[in-house]
């Protein structure tokens, strides 16, 4: 329920009541006040549906920002993820790599299989130099690693 509604709500109730004040007789003061008393009940009750109401419709408008915004993330993320490819690294192991008419000025890097399909983004970063000649790189986003038999490139 939007804020003008329930203002218009509130100045309808309070026109009521003075309304009603008006047209009882001053004859029978106490039926008058028990009347009064009784009424002045129901506007407060309306008046407090009317806050809830209003509390509810403002979670609601949260939720409803939150979903579009999620809606909104995964979107980028579905069109950010059509950019990369899962390629053999060496040794087994596999990243993913920008696709070869996506990459521009991008410098060679490989991205954490694991943490992209999980629609995270993590660079495998260079951790060791094997003595056997390969490398381990490891993820900071899920704390793995794979061992390769070169650097990244654009190959």
């Amino acid at each position: 329920m939007p804020i003008a509604e329930i203002g218009a709500a509130i100045t309808s109730l309070n026109a009521t009541l003075s309304i009603a004040k008006a047209m009882v007789g001053l004859r029978d003061a106490e039926a008058f006040r028990a009347k009064s008393i009784e009424m002045q009940g129901l506007i407060l009750e309306s008046l407090s549906k009317s806050i809830e109401a209003r509390e509810a419709y403002s979670a609601q408008l949260d939720r409803i920002r939150a979903l579009e915004k999620e809606v909104a993330d995964l979107k980028d993320w579905g069109a950010e993820k059509q950019n990369y490819e899962l390629k053999p690294i060496g040794n087994g192991s596999v990243a993913c790599m920008l696709k070869p008419d996506k990459r521009g000025a991008e410098p060679p890097h490989w991205l954490c299989a694991t943490c992209f399909e999980k629609g995270k983004k993590s660079h495998l970063q260079f951790s060791t130099r094997m003595a056997g000649g390969g490398s381990v790189f490891r993820c900071k986003g899920c704390d793995g690693h794979v061992v390769t038999s070169s650097e990244p490139a654009w190959s």
